[in-house]
């Protein structure tokens, strides 16, 4: 074999080991893990929780990972439910006398599919400025706005259940306006946006108060644990051509 295909061959096995381990990745894992990989726990026995935590990812680990053993009474049911087993396949039905070709049709517009996007961001207590974490998940949405003729998108805020409630839903408009506003910058069409602030609806999550024999002790440890609460919601909707 000359030289040529030898270097030929070998920028071949790389590629093949390159695309395979690209196919094997694995979800990222919005929780803190020991050398061993195990998830740490704090002393209140509570799954410790990277900054980038947020429920998609812990569901994204699937039904017997981290996400449904530490936080599984605040995940979808769904997500925590394994599936069922697969029923054996039916079998062949015998091949149909060919019939005659049909005629060639006329060419018909591109087909259309249905796009529904996510996403969501969290703030800090009695903040309504955009975290560097929330805007690199906002720059991965607009990255996958490409190609899509946008519908509506809806950016809904929601704060935790501290604070008067009448200062809770203007707070939480000035989330879900602070979202539309960076779309906006990013180059989406403010039209197709629009904005509701639900102040404490719909937590994430329920923290009991503090209490000396409770697992939440103080004041700054239940600001702590309401911290999903404390985000907001984008959801898109809007076509695309078909593949």
């Amino acid at each position: 074999m000359n030289t040529s295909a030898k270097i030929g061959g070998l920028l071949a096995a790389v590629m093949l080991a390159a695309s395979g381990s690209a196919m094997a990745a694995e979800p990222v894992n919005p929780y803190v893990t020991s050398s061993d990989g195990k998830v740490v726990m704090d002393p209140f026995g509570l799954c410790w929780r990277t900054g980038f935590w947020t429920p998609a990812l812990a569901e994204a680990l699937g039904y017997n990972g981290a996400g449904c053993q530490c936080d599984k009474e605040i995940l979808s049911k769904a997500a925590c439910t394994a599936p069922a087993p697969k029923a054996a396949p039916a079998p062949a039905p015998a091949p149909a006398p060919k019939a005659a070709p049909a005629p060639a049709p006329m060419a018909a517009a591109p087909a259309k599919e249905k796009v529904t996007l996510s996403a969501d961001t969290l703030f800090d207590f009695d903040k309504a400025t955009l975290k560097p974490a929330g805007k690199q998940k906002l720059d991965e949405l607009v990255s996958r706005l490409a190609g899509v003729d946008l519908e509506v998108i809806n950016s809904t805020g929601y704060t935790d259940r501290l604070g008067k409630e009448a200062y809770n839903l203007k707070l939480s408009q000035r989330r879900a306006d602070a979202v539309k506003a960076y779309l906006v910058q990013k180059g989406v069409n403010a039209n197709v946006i629009k904005t509701a602030g639900k102040g404490e609806a719909d937590p994430v999550v329920n923290c009991p108060n503090p209490s000396k024999k409770g697992k939440i002790k103080n004041f700054k440890q239940l600001v702590k644990c309401l911290q999903p609460n404390r985000r907001a919601v984008i959801e898109v909707s809007g076509t695309r051509a078909a593949k």
